[in-house]
Parts: structure tokens; sequence; C-alpha cells
């Protein structure tokens, strides 16, 4: 009888270590796989989890249940992702500099008329050919004139003003 007590409790201690161990993984895999996640997506939002895990298996270290563990879990995630993530893309928005389309490159370019420019005409700009909507006064042939902007695939051009 006392050997089936002794052996009851022993059992009892090696399923609770096995339970930490499992958690403690459980954890680790977590907390990696959420940092992972996070270098592919590269949207700084899944690393605020990583840190909740790193929580959570300290938790674990300290023998907390597992329900202990996710709810340490779900609370350090959710205070970091409120706090830092809205740091952390302030910090970077204001790094990312937008490149401008090929066309928005176009705007403000001085050209030269190949003929007289009434109302439309068809422009070639770096190869690609465009209709243009002449926004201002006639436009004779060898006269300079600018593009003034886009308006969906036709671009504005207005005749360049000569200085007196």
């Amino acid at each position: 009888m006392e050997n089936l007590v002794i052996n009851d409790i022993l059992s009892t201690v090696n399923t609770k270590e096995e339970n930490i161990v499992t958690s403690l993984i459980f954890w680790i895999v977590v907390g990696i796989a959420v940092f992972l996640l996070d270098i592919f997506t590269s949207s700084f939002l899944f690393v605020w989890f990583s840190i909740g895990a790193i929580a959570a298996f300290i938790a674990g270290c300290l023998n907390a249940n597992f329900v202990v563990q996710a709810i340490i879990f779900l609370v350090v995630s959710i205070i970091a992702i409120s706090i830092g993530y809205p740091w952390i893309r302030k910090k970077y928005k204001n790094c990312e500099h937008r490149t401008p389309l090929m066309e928005e490159n176009y705007i403000g370019r001085v050209m030269i008329a190949e003929k007289d420019i009434e109302s439309k005409v068809t422009l070639k700009v770096s190869g690609i050919y465009w209709t243009g909507i002449n926004e201002g006064d006639l436009i004779h042939e060898g006269e300079n004139f600018v593009i003034s902007g886009i308006q969906g695939t036709k671009l504005k051009i207005k005749k360049v003003e000569e200085e007196k």
C-alpha cells in the first residue's frame, strides 16, 4: 500500500515536470514562429507576440499553470502591440520615401513642338506615345511647351511664355 502511494506521488511529480517542459517548449516555438512570420511579412506587427511568448515562458519557468501562461501571453501581447506598433510605424513612416511613377516625372518637362498644337496632339515622351491636351494658347511648330499635369491617360500641356 505504501509503495502504491509513493508511486502515485512520483508519477504526479513526473507528469507536472513533463507539463512544465512541454509548455516551455510550446512558448519557445510560438515565440520563434511569430518572430519569423514578422520577418517574412515586414509589418512589425507579429514581433510583439514574441514579447508575449517570452513573458509566458517566464511564467512557465515560475511553475504557473498553462491557463495563467496563456492569459499572460495575451495580456502582454496586447499591451506590447498597443504601445509598440504605433511607435514603430510612426518611426519608420518618416523614413519611407515614395518613388514617383514614371509619368509623374514628366510633369514640368519642357519640350519643343514638332507641329502646330491647337487642342489635341500625339506626343512621344521617353519613347511612349501620349495624347496631349493643350490648355492654353496655340503652340506653333518649334515653340517650347511644358507638361503641366496628367489627366487619366492624357498629358496636359501649356505653351511656355517667353521672357521679354
